[in-house]
């Protein structure tokens, strides 16, 4: 039975599991935009795939800019996420974005993502029962960032705290801001020598970037690395996750995919229709009223992006709540769409996928042994707080 709608918050309540998805559910049946609640503010959610389509690619009622510029800015500095100009937005996207489908990208991809799962895989040698959770998939994604910019290893892990700081601005300023001073005081004298001797990695490809006679400075450069953690360290952490919860509680979805590895691109693929990590996008309406299908928002108003439920609309997705590796259509709208759309999908699916390539490969028998841990919570950044599994035979 779904609750109460009216007593719904979006920010704060933990939603496990199904609920999230029934709540959704019974909002988009009310219509496409309805009413809400945000960390306790008032809100307006849209969970429609047409209309949330719609308003991805409305720049003028919904600035794509103006959540990042609040939220990450003041810790990270400016990056093209959080820039209000489309022309300018534009140049510093070609100037930052080529560097993650670089020569460098492409050699780690083809000999390092498996190498660095299995190093992870490795730690986890003698014990019967782990939590993949946070033995592997918050662990993974980070330690390829790290690897990708070239870092020192023996301080990955300060690295992965300061990164994971600079994320709580909004709810801890004071410790991003700090987090800032020390990321900034690491990464300026790496950014400096690799001025001098470019290696093959991807802080070297955003110092040589250039176009339209622009290239980036030092502090435009850490903006961009310190944005790799929230764009593919959080979310990449949190849907493996997800992908294991969805894995190993579907009854034959494991076995099915150690007898066929070919199948694991159509798990990656459903996965993000089927529980993206990035539930909901929190947007800021622009700074005067606006209507959108037949709501009246005010200015400076949060309007929730519910990409989880305009992935699962009926209307679009037949029998949308179940996870099916043979579905043919699988086009969500997970990595959005318009001119703020995730410039790191591609790297994103092949983390995913060498990643469970190598955990059915080590770990072929494990087998969940808390289902509610492993329920995806939450709403903005969605993932299990624990998937703990026997890991049997290896």
């Amino acid at each position: 039975m779904v609750r109460d709608l009216s007593r719904v918050d979006l920010g704060l309540d933990d939603l496990p599991g199904s609920e999230l998805h029934d709540v959704l559910h019974a909002f988009r049946a009310q219509g496409p935009v309805q009413p809400t609640r945000f960390q306790g503010n008032p809100a307006f959610v849209i969970s429609s795939y047409d209309v949330l389509l719609e308003a991805f690619l409305d720049n003028e009622r919904f600035p794509p800019h103006l959540m990042y510029k609040h939220s990450l800015e003041p810790a990270i500095g400016e990056s093209f996420i959080s820039m209000p100009e489309r022309e300018r937005h534009l140049l510093y996207r070609k100037l930052a974005t080529p560097a993650f489908r670089s020569r460098a990208v492409a050699s780690y991809e083809r000999e390092g993502l498996a190498a660095l799962a299995h190093e992870v895989v490795d730690g986890l040698a003698g014990r019967s029962e782990v939590d993949l959770m946070a033995d592997f998939a918050a662990r993974f994604p980070y330690l390829v960032i790290t690897r990708l910019l070239g870092l020192p290893r023996e301080r990955e892990e300060e690295f992965h705290a300061w990164a994971l700081a600079l994320l709580r601005y909004r709810e801890e300023p004071q410790l991003a801001l700090q987090a800032s001073k020390e990321f900034t005081a690491y990464l300026t004298p790496i950014i400096e020598a690799r001025r001098s001797e470019p290696r093959n990695d991807v802080i070297s490809e955003l110092i040589l970037a250039e176009a339209d006679g622009r290239r980036l400075t030092d502090a435009e450069i850490r903006a961009h690395v310190a944005l790799l953690f929230p764009t593919g360290g959080e979310s990449n952490h949190a849907t493996l996750g997800n992908l294991l919860y969805a894995l190993l509680s579907h009854e034959g979805s494991w076995q099915l995919l150690r007898e066929h590895p070919a199948r694991v691109g159509d798990a990656v693929d459903e996965l993000f229709r089927w529980e993206t990590s990035i539930a909901l996008v929190p947007r800021l309406s622009a700074s005067q009223p606006v209507e959108f299908h037949g709501m009246e928002i005010p200015a400076d108003t949060w309007v929730l992006f519910a990409i989880t439920g305009a992935n699962r609309d009926p209307a679009v997705f037949t029998d949308p709540d179940r996870f099916d590796l043979d579905r043919k259509r699988k086009d969500g709208l997970t990595f959005g769409r318009g001119v703020k759309s995730c410039p790191g999908m591609h790297l994103a699916r092949r983390n995913m996928q060498v990643g469970l390539e190598v955990l059915l490969e080590r770990l072929p028998e494990i087998e969940l042994l808390d289902l509610e841990a492993a329920l995806p919570r939450r709403a903005v950044l969605r993932c299990p707080d624990a998937v703990r599994v026997s890991v049997g035979r290896r």
